[in-house]
C-alpha cells in the first residue's frame, strides 16, 4: 500500500535525510584550513618533508613578515590558525583577540638574538644605556631587550626603545639612526653573514618564551579534525627536518627567498621541538612572558592559563 506522508511531515524528512547525507559526507571537499605563515617557514617546513601531499582538506596560506599582523588578520577572521611568539600572544590577549593557545613548540639555541653594528663600540648589553634598541613592538625580539637589560641590571627607561618593523629596523641600523636591532631569524641570520652586524645577546641566553599554535574560538568549533591532524603533520615535519638538514635548508630557502647558505645557518640552529600536547612548563614560561610585559605597564595583568585549551593532544603514528 502506498503511504501518503503530510506534505509538513514529507517536507520535514526530506530535509533530514538531505541534511544527514550533508553531514556523513566527507569534508574534504567543504573544509579549507586558513594558515597564518610569518615569510613562509612553516610552509617550507612541511613542504620539505612531503606533509602537504594527500591532504584530506584543502589549506589555504597567508604570509606575514611578523607574528603581529598575523594575529590581527585571526581577530578579523582571516586567519584559522598560526603560530606566533608568546610575547605576540601577549599583546594580542590584551587586546581581546578571541584566540586561543592549542599547540606549542620550543627552540633549542639562539632563534632571535641582539645585531649591533660590527665595527662599533657596544660590546656589552650594558653599554646599550643611552642607545637607541629597535624591535617589534609585542615580539620575541621585545622580551629578549626587556630581559637582557634586566640581566645587565638596566631597564627599559635605560634605553630608548624604537618600535620598528623588522624591514625599517634593518634600514635603521645600517644607517646608524638606531645602535641595536633584536630580532629573529632569518633576519638574525641576514644581519651576522651579509650586512656584518655582530650578536651582542641571543635568546638562549636569557629566559625566552614559547612558540604558541594559536587558533581562533571559530576554527576550535568548526575545524577541529583539520587542525589535529595539521598540528600532527607539523610535529612530523620537524622531526624529519632534524634527520635531514640539508634537503631542509634547501626547502627553506626556496620558499622563503632566502639565500642557501642564510638558510643552511637558520636550519642548522633552529631545533624545533613541536611538543604533543601542552604541558605545564610551557604556560609558565607564557605566564613569566607576561608578567614582565604586565610589570612595565604595557599589557594588564593577564592569567594566561585561560587562553590554553588542552583538547589538542596529538598521537605520533
Amino acid at each position: 500500500m502506498l503511504r501518503r506522508w503530510p506534505i509538513p511531515i514529507a517536507i520535514a524528512v526530506l530535509l533530514a535525510v538531505v541534511m544527514g547525507a550533508f553531514f556523513l559526507a566527507p569534508r574534504s571537499h567543504e573544509v579549507v584550513l586558513h594558515l597564518g605563515d610569518q615569510r613562509g617557514a612553516t610552509r617550507a617546513i612541511l613542504e620539505a618533508a612531503g606533509e602537504l601531499k594527500n591532504m584530506p582538506y584543502k589549506i589555504e596560506w597567508d604570509v606575514f613578515p611578523v607574528g603581529a599582523p598575523l594575529i590581527e588578520a585571526m581577530k578579523a577572521g582571516a586567519v584559522d590558525f598560526g603560530y606566533v611568539g608568546s610575547s605576540t600572544m601577549t599583546f594580542g590577549l590584551a587586546s581581546g583577540a578571541p584566540l586561543k593557545v592549542i599547540n606549542v613548540w620550543r627552540i633549542d639555541g639562539p632563534g632571535s638574538g641582539m645585531l649591533v653594528a660590527g665595527n662599533g663600540p657596544i660590546r656589552k648589553v650594558a653599554d646599550l644605556k643611552g642607545r637607541r634598541v629597535a624591535v617589534v613592538r609585542g615580539s620575541p625580539g621585545h622580551l629578549l631587550v626587556i630581559e637582557a637589560l634586566q640581566q645587565a641590571g638596566l631597564t627599559p627607561r635605560d634605553v630608548d626603545l624604537i618600535f620598528l618593523s623588522a624591514g625599517d629596523a634593518k634600514a635603521a641600523l645600517a644607517s646608524g639612526a638606531v645602535d641595536a636591532w633584536a630580532i629573529w631569524d632569518p633576519y638574525l641570520a641576514i644581519g651576522e653573514r651579509q650586512d656584518g652586524d655582530r650578536v651582542l645577546i641571543t635568546s638562549d641566553q636569557v629566559a625566552g618564551e614559547v612558540e604558541c599554535g594559536v587558533a581562533t574560538d571559530a576554527a576550535i568549533a568548526l575545524k577541529r579534525p583539520e587542525l589535529l591532524d595539521f598540528i600532527a603533520r607539523f610535529r612530523r615535519a620537524n622531526l624529519w627536518a632534524q634527520a635531514h638538514p640539508e634537503q631542509a635548508a634547501e626547502v627553506y630557502a626556496r620558499e622563503t627567498g632566502v639565500p642557501l647558505d642564510i638558510a643552511r645557518i637558520v636550519r642548522g640552529r633552529m631545533h624545533v621541538d613541536v611538543l604533543p600536547e601542552v604541558t605545564d612548563a610551557a604556560i609558565a614560561a607564557h605566564q613569566h612572558a607576561a608578567d614582565i610585559y604586565a610589570q612595565i605597564g604595557l599589557v594588564p595583568r593577564l592569567d594566561i592559563a585561560k587562553v590554553y585549551d588542552r583538547s589538542f593532544a596529538i598521537v605520533d603514528r
